[in-house]
């Protein structure tokens, strides 16, 4: 996804978001489905290159 630079939680470097095949976010450590906004592994962020 594209940078966020902006807002509570920010992303510069942009961030990932897992799902599966029926489009539900996962937790990426621990495969389990429905992970809520407000979840730290619901939206990942990417490291500076």
């Amino acid at each position: 996804m594209d940078p966020i630079t902006t807002g509570k939680f920010t992303y510069p470097n942009g961030y990932v978001v897992y799902m599966n095949a029926q489009g539900q976010t996962i937790n990426p450590l621990t495969g389990r489905t429905n992970v809520g906004k407000a979840d730290p592994f619901a939206h990942v962020g990417l490291p500076s290159c």
